[in-house]
Protein backbone atom coordinates (compact mmCIF):
# COMPACT_ATOMS: atom_id res chain seq x y z
CA UNK A 1 0.00 0.00 0.00
CA UNK A 2 1.26 3.46 -0.89
CA UNK A 3 0.91 5.79 2.10
CA UNK A 4 2.83 8.65 0.47
CA UNK A 5 2.52 8.85 -3.30
CA UNK A 6 5.19 10.28 -5.55
CA UNK A 7 4.33 13.67 -7.02
CA UNK A 8 6.07 16.40 -8.94
CA UNK A 9 7.96 18.64 -6.56
CA UNK A 10 7.06 22.29 -6.22
CA UNK A 11 10.37 23.20 -7.88
CA UNK A 12 9.51 20.92 -10.80
CA UNK A 13 6.20 22.71 -11.33
CA UNK A 14 7.73 26.18 -10.85
CA UNK A 15 10.38 25.54 -13.49
CA UNK A 16 7.81 24.16 -15.95
CA UNK A 17 5.72 27.31 -15.56
CA UNK A 18 8.78 29.54 -15.78
CA UNK A 19 10.13 27.90 -18.94
CA UNK A 20 6.74 28.27 -20.62
CA UNK A 21 6.70 31.99 -19.85
CA UNK A 22 10.35 32.97 -20.24
CA UNK A 23 11.56 34.01 -23.72
CA UNK A 24 14.15 31.52 -24.99
CA UNK A 25 16.42 34.49 -25.70
CA UNK A 26 16.55 35.39 -22.00
CA UNK A 27 20.04 35.36 -20.52
CA UNK A 28 19.07 32.81 -17.85
CA UNK A 29 16.77 30.66 -20.00
CA UNK A 30 19.26 27.83 -20.54
CA UNK A 31 20.15 27.70 -16.83
CA UNK A 32 16.50 27.22 -15.90
CA UNK A 33 15.95 24.83 -18.81
CA UNK A 34 18.89 22.59 -17.88
CA UNK A 35 17.79 22.58 -14.27
CA UNK A 36 14.32 21.49 -15.35
CA UNK A 37 15.76 18.75 -17.55
CA UNK A 38 17.71 17.33 -14.60
CA UNK A 39 14.62 17.33 -12.38
CA UNK A 40 12.48 15.74 -15.09
CA UNK A 41 15.10 13.03 -15.70
CA UNK A 42 15.25 12.27 -11.99
CA UNK A 43 11.46 12.12 -11.72
CA UNK A 44 11.25 9.82 -14.75
CA UNK A 45 13.84 7.52 -13.16
CA UNK A 46 11.88 7.37 -9.92
CA UNK A 47 8.68 6.51 -11.81
CA UNK A 48 10.58 3.77 -13.67
CA UNK A 49 11.56 2.16 -10.37
CA UNK A 50 8.01 2.61 -9.01
CA UNK A 51 6.71 0.61 -11.98
CA UNK A 52 9.11 -2.26 -11.21
CA UNK A 53 7.45 -2.82 -7.83
CA UNK A 54 4.18 -3.73 -9.60
CA UNK A 55 5.68 -7.03 -10.81
CA UNK A 56 7.29 -8.02 -7.50
CA UNK A 57 5.59 -10.20 -4.89
CA UNK A 58 5.85 -8.30 -1.62
CA UNK A 59 5.13 -9.39 1.96
CA UNK A 60 1.67 -8.51 3.23
CA UNK A 61 1.07 -6.00 4.61
CA UNK A 62 3.64 -3.48 3.40
CA UNK A 63 3.78 0.28 3.00
CA UNK A 64 5.55 2.64 0.61
CA UNK A 65 6.61 6.19 1.35
CA UNK A 66 7.80 7.92 -1.81
CA UNK A 67 9.81 11.15 -1.72
CA UNK A 68 9.64 11.51 2.05
CA UNK A 69 10.96 14.95 2.97
CA UNK A 70 12.13 15.62 6.49
CA UNK A 71 13.72 18.44 8.43
CA UNK A 72 15.77 16.78 11.17
CA UNK A 73 16.65 18.07 14.65
CA UNK A 74 19.76 19.80 13.31
CA UNK A 75 17.82 21.78 10.70
CA UNK A 76 19.17 19.61 7.87
CA UNK A 77 16.99 18.02 5.25
CA UNK A 78 16.40 14.42 4.22
CA UNK A 79 14.75 13.76 0.88
CA UNK A 80 14.31 9.99 0.60
CA UNK A 81 13.29 8.64 -2.79
CA UNK A 82 11.58 5.46 -1.57
CA UNK A 83 11.04 3.69 1.76
CA UNK A 84 9.54 0.20 1.87
CA UNK A 85 8.29 -0.85 5.30
CA UNK A 86 7.40 -4.53 5.58
CA UNK A 87 7.02 -6.93 8.55
CA UNK A 88 10.63 -8.17 8.16
CA UNK A 89 12.75 -5.08 7.46
CA UNK A 90 12.86 -1.52 6.15
CA UNK A 91 14.38 -0.75 2.76
CA UNK A 92 15.62 2.71 1.74
CA UNK A 93 16.33 3.47 -1.90
CA UNK A 94 18.30 6.29 -3.48
CA UNK A 95 17.30 6.36 -7.16
CA UNK A 96 19.67 7.67 -9.82
CA UNK A 97 18.83 8.20 -13.48
CA UNK A 98 22.39 8.67 -14.75
CA UNK A 99 24.34 7.32 -17.70
CA UNK A 100 27.99 6.63 -18.39
CA UNK A 101 30.79 4.53 -16.91
CA UNK A 102 30.59 4.75 -13.12
CA UNK A 103 33.55 4.42 -10.76
CA UNK A 104 33.99 4.75 -7.01
CA UNK A 105 37.06 5.42 -4.90
CA UNK A 106 36.02 4.49 -1.37
CA UNK A 107 39.16 5.89 0.24
CA UNK A 108 38.29 9.35 -1.09
CA UNK A 109 34.48 8.76 -1.09
CA UNK A 110 34.70 9.93 -4.69
CA UNK A 111 32.02 8.91 -7.18
CA UNK A 112 32.69 9.69 -10.86
CA UNK A 113 31.23 8.97 -14.25
CA UNK A 114 32.79 9.02 -17.67
CA UNK A 115 30.38 10.17 -20.36
CA UNK A 116 30.06 8.81 -23.88
CA UNK A 117 32.14 11.81 -25.01
CA UNK A 118 34.95 10.82 -22.65
CA UNK A 119 34.41 13.60 -20.09
CA UNK A 120 35.02 12.66 -16.46
CA UNK A 121 32.58 14.22 -14.02
CA UNK A 122 32.55 14.15 -10.22
CA UNK A 123 29.22 13.41 -8.58
CA UNK A 124 27.77 13.49 -5.08
CA UNK A 125 28.54 10.23 -3.30
CA UNK A 126 25.17 8.38 -3.38
CA UNK A 127 26.29 5.94 -0.67
CA UNK A 128 26.83 8.81 1.74
CA UNK A 129 23.34 10.08 0.87
CA UNK A 130 21.53 6.80 1.43
CA UNK A 131 23.56 5.85 4.53
CA UNK A 132 22.71 9.21 6.07
CA UNK A 133 19.01 8.54 5.45
CA UNK A 134 19.33 5.05 6.95
CA UNK A 135 20.98 6.42 10.09
CA UNK A 136 18.15 8.89 10.55
CA UNK A 137 15.49 6.18 10.04
CA UNK A 138 17.31 4.04 12.62
CA UNK A 139 17.16 6.89 15.15
CA UNK A 140 13.45 7.32 14.49
CA UNK A 141 12.81 3.58 14.90
CA UNK A 142 14.71 3.56 18.20
CA UNK A 143 12.72 6.56 19.34
CA UNK A 144 9.52 4.54 18.77
CA UNK A 145 11.14 1.43 20.27
CA UNK A 146 11.05 -0.46 16.98
CA UNK A 147 13.93 -2.91 16.52
CA UNK A 148 13.93 -3.89 12.86
CA UNK A 149 16.68 -4.48 10.26
CA UNK A 150 17.28 -1.55 7.91
CA UNK A 151 18.69 -2.06 4.42
CA UNK A 152 19.60 0.56 1.86
CA UNK A 153 20.68 0.62 -1.77
CA UNK A 154 21.35 2.87 -4.74
CA UNK A 155 19.18 1.88 -7.70
CA UNK A 156 20.07 2.86 -11.27
CA UNK A 157 16.96 3.57 -13.33
CA UNK A 158 18.61 3.35 -16.75
CA UNK A 159 20.50 0.53 -18.46
CA UNK A 160 22.91 3.10 -19.89
CA UNK A 161 24.83 3.26 -16.62
CA UNK A 162 27.82 0.91 -16.65
CA UNK A 163 29.12 -0.24 -13.27
CA UNK A 164 32.88 -0.64 -12.94
CA UNK A 165 34.65 -3.27 -10.81
CA UNK A 166 35.29 -0.56 -8.21
CA UNK A 167 31.58 -0.74 -7.29
CA UNK A 168 31.58 -4.46 -6.66
CA UNK A 169 30.36 -5.25 -3.15
CA UNK A 170 28.67 -1.88 -2.72
CA UNK A 171 24.86 -1.59 -2.40
CA UNK A 172 24.21 -0.47 -5.97
CA UNK A 173 22.41 -2.23 -8.82
CA UNK A 174 20.20 -1.68 -11.85
CA UNK A 175 16.44 -1.54 -11.41
CA UNK A 176 16.14 -4.97 -13.04
CA UNK A 177 17.98 -6.41 -10.03
CA UNK A 178 15.46 -5.11 -7.52
CA UNK A 179 13.46 -8.34 -7.29
CA UNK A 180 16.62 -10.42 -6.87
CA UNK A 181 17.88 -8.33 -3.97
CA UNK A 182 14.44 -8.24 -2.37
CA UNK A 183 14.27 -12.05 -2.41
CA UNK A 184 17.73 -12.15 -0.85
CA UNK A 185 16.71 -9.83 2.00
CA UNK A 186 13.48 -11.76 2.59
CA UNK A 187 15.46 -15.00 2.78
CA UNK A 188 17.86 -13.36 5.23
CA UNK A 189 15.05 -11.99 7.45
CA UNK A 190 12.30 -14.61 7.76
CA UNK A 191 11.12 -13.50 11.19
CA UNK A 192 8.13 -11.18 11.42
CA UNK A 193 9.33 -8.21 13.46
CA UNK A 194 6.23 -6.02 13.19
CA UNK A 195 2.69 -7.36 13.26
CA UNK A 196 -0.12 -5.74 11.29
CA UNK A 197 -0.99 -3.09 13.86
CA UNK A 198 2.58 -2.15 14.79
CA UNK A 199 3.59 -1.98 11.13
CA UNK A 200 0.81 0.46 10.27
CA UNK A 201 1.45 2.52 13.40
CA UNK A 202 5.16 2.88 12.64
CA UNK A 203 4.53 3.70 8.97
CA UNK A 204 2.04 6.43 9.84
CA UNK A 205 4.32 7.87 12.52
CA UNK A 206 7.13 8.02 9.97
CA UNK A 207 4.86 9.73 7.46
CA UNK A 208 3.77 12.27 10.08
CA UNK A 209 7.31 13.69 9.87
CA UNK A 210 6.83 14.52 6.17
CA UNK A 211 7.22 18.22 5.48
CA UNK A 212 7.67 19.25 1.82
CA UNK A 213 10.89 21.21 1.48
CA UNK A 214 10.57 24.64 -0.11
CA UNK A 215 13.37 25.51 -2.51
CA UNK A 216 14.15 29.14 -3.22
CA UNK A 217 14.44 30.30 -6.80
CA UNK A 218 14.84 33.80 -8.20
CA UNK A 219 11.90 34.44 -10.53
CA UNK A 220 12.61 37.12 -13.18
CA UNK A 221 9.06 38.44 -12.86
CA UNK A 222 9.70 41.51 -14.98
CA UNK A 223 10.84 39.35 -17.90
CA UNK A 224 8.20 36.61 -18.01
CA UNK A 225 5.46 36.59 -20.64
CA UNK A 226 2.15 37.72 -19.17
CA UNK A 227 -1.33 36.67 -20.20
CA UNK A 228 -3.49 33.56 -20.64
CA UNK A 229 -1.36 31.46 -22.98
CA UNK A 230 -2.40 29.01 -25.68
CA UNK A 231 -1.25 25.44 -25.03
CA UNK A 232 -1.29 24.60 -28.72
CA UNK A 233 0.86 27.48 -29.94
CA UNK A 234 4.46 28.12 -28.97
CA UNK A 235 6.32 31.35 -28.24
CA UNK A 236 3.89 32.52 -25.56
CA UNK A 237 0.88 33.17 -27.80
CA UNK A 238 -1.76 35.03 -25.77
CA UNK A 239 -5.45 34.14 -25.84
CA UNK A 240 -8.19 36.76 -25.84
CA UNK A 241 -11.47 36.80 -23.93
CA UNK A 242 -14.66 37.49 -25.91
CA UNK A 243 -18.25 36.29 -25.47
CA UNK A 244 -17.27 34.48 -22.26
CA UNK A 245 -14.71 32.37 -24.13
CA UNK A 246 -10.91 32.24 -24.20
CA UNK A 247 -9.83 32.00 -27.84
CA UNK A 248 -6.44 31.89 -29.51
CA UNK A 249 -6.38 34.32 -32.42
CA UNK A 250 -3.55 32.39 -34.08
CA UNK A 251 -4.88 28.80 -34.14
CA UNK A 252 -8.53 29.32 -33.16
CA UNK A 253 -8.38 27.09 -30.06
CA UNK A 254 -11.20 27.70 -27.57
CA UNK A 255 -10.01 26.67 -24.13
CA UNK A 256 -12.07 27.37 -21.04
CA UNK A 257 -9.46 25.69 -18.82
CA UNK A 258 -6.72 28.12 -19.88
CA UNK A 259 -7.55 30.66 -17.18
CA UNK A 260 -7.26 28.00 -14.46
CA UNK A 261 -3.81 26.98 -15.74
CA UNK A 262 -2.82 30.63 -15.70
CA UNK A 263 -4.03 30.91 -12.11
CA UNK A 264 -1.80 27.96 -11.23
CA UNK A 265 1.12 29.68 -12.98
CA UNK A 266 0.43 32.79 -10.94
CA UNK A 267 0.44 30.82 -7.71
CA UNK A 268 3.72 29.10 -8.58
CA UNK A 269 5.53 32.20 -9.81
CA UNK A 270 3.94 35.05 -7.84
CA UNK A 271 2.37 33.61 -4.70
CA UNK A 272 -1.08 32.61 -3.43
CA UNK A 273 -2.58 36.10 -3.01
CA UNK A 274 -3.58 38.64 -5.63
CA UNK A 275 -5.45 41.88 -6.15
CA UNK A 276 -7.42 43.24 -9.07
CA UNK A 277 -4.30 45.13 -10.14
CA UNK A 278 -1.90 42.18 -9.95
CA UNK A 279 -4.51 40.03 -11.71
CA UNK A 280 -4.73 42.53 -14.56
CA UNK A 281 -0.95 42.67 -14.87
CA UNK A 282 -0.29 38.93 -14.87
CA UNK A 283 -3.33 37.93 -16.95
CA UNK A 284 -2.77 40.87 -19.35
CA UNK A 285 -6.29 42.25 -18.93
CA UNK A 286 -6.88 45.94 -19.61
CA UNK A 287 -10.28 46.33 -17.94
CA UNK A 288 -10.51 46.27 -14.11
CA UNK A 289 -14.26 45.59 -14.48
CA UNK A 290 -13.63 42.49 -16.60
CA UNK A 291 -10.96 41.43 -14.14
CA UNK A 292 -13.45 41.73 -11.30
CA UNK A 293 -16.01 39.56 -13.12
CA UNK A 294 -13.38 36.92 -13.88
CA UNK A 295 -12.06 36.94 -10.33
CA UNK A 296 -15.55 36.12 -9.01
CA UNK A 297 -15.61 32.96 -11.18
CA UNK A 298 -12.28 31.62 -9.97
CA UNK A 299 -11.64 29.42 -6.90
CA UNK A 300 -10.60 32.31 -4.68
CA UNK A 301 -11.37 33.53 -1.20
CA UNK A 302 -12.00 37.28 -1.08
CA UNK A 303 -11.15 39.52 1.83
CA UNK A 304 -11.75 43.27 2.21
CA UNK A 305 -13.84 45.67 0.14
CA UNK A 306 -13.35 47.86 -2.93
CA UNK A 307 -9.72 48.89 -3.51
CA UNK A 308 -8.63 47.02 -0.38
CA UNK A 309 -10.04 43.70 -1.61
CA UNK A 310 -7.56 40.85 -1.70
CA UNK A 311 -7.98 37.33 -3.08
CA UNK A 312 -6.44 34.06 -1.89
CA UNK A 313 -5.99 31.04 -4.14
CA UNK A 314 -7.43 27.82 -2.74
CA UNK A 315 -5.04 24.93 -2.16
CA UNK A 316 -5.34 21.89 -4.38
Amino acid sequence: MILLARQQSQMHRILEALIQRLPNTHIDYMNYFERLMRIQAGFAGEKRVDAEWLEINLPTPHYFLHDLQILNHFGKTHQIDTILICPHFILILEIKNITGFLEYDESFTQFTRTTAQGDVEGMIDPFHQVRRHAEWIKKISQQYKVEIPIHYAVVLATKNAILSESLKGHPIFHVSGLRYHLRKWLKQHKEVILDVDKLFLFATKLMSNHMPIKREIAIPVQDIIKGVLCVRCSNGQRMSYHSKKWTCQRCGLVDQEAIFRTLEDYKLLMGDSLTNKSFCEFFAIDSPDLAYRLLKKLPLKAEGIKKHRKYWIYDG
